[in-house]
């Protein structure tokens, strides 16, 4: 596939075109980032606003053309987000299955969901970003780390502080469940 850029000296431009074909295939991914981390739609659709701009202001940045494109818009998603909490200063992440995008969900793994994001949604402030940023936004610990201004070994410890309450949490729900 060839990619529709515009030679610029030492990288290649993406052209409009091309830069909103990748975009769209990016956007239910990137909103449901936003979201979760923002926890309210027009919050959500701030970030996605700011995301785009920057990304298009900041094309000439990325490297490695559409195979990388998807990495780099999700950074960008994510550290705009976080920008937005810490200026508003709160998080409060929504249910999953209200997030526009999610398709049809049976009703036993919608149950599922629930619990699990009731979970997440018990979890505190610092634990319950650790979670999002891992795996809504798919980010490794070095780069939730960055985002977030903590050393490594504190998103691991918060990962796993965050993994054993969510694992408690779900064995005693379970433990009721069965009484």
């Amino acid at each position: 596939m060839k990619i529709n850029t515009l030679d610029c000296g030492v990288s290649k431009v993406l052209v409009e075109d091309e830069f909103l074909r990748l975009l769209k295939k990016e956007e239910g991914k990137l909103f449901r980032i936003a979201l979760a981390v923002l926890g309210n739609e027009q919050d959500a659709w701030d970030s996605m606003q700011q995301t785009v701009e920057k990304a298009w202001a900041k094309r000439s940045t990325l490297r490695g053309g559409a195979a990388a494109f998807p990495a780099w818009i999700k950074r960008i998603v994510v550290n705009q987000s976080l920008n937005i909490l810490k200026t508003r200063k709160r998080v409060t992440p929504i249910d999953p299955q209200e997030m526009t995008g999610i398709q049809e969900i049976s009703e036993h793994a919608g149950r599922d969901i629930s619990l699990v994001w009731d979970v997440v949604m018990d979890l505190g402030e610092e634990h319950r970003k650790v979670i999002v940023l891992r795996y809504l936004g798919d980010l490794t610990l070095n780069e939730i780390a960055r985002d977030l201004g903590i050393s490594l070994g504190t998103v691991k410890s918060r990962l796993n502080t965050a993994h054993t309450r969510m694992r408690q949490k779900l064995q005693d729900d379970n433990l009721k469940g069965a009484n």
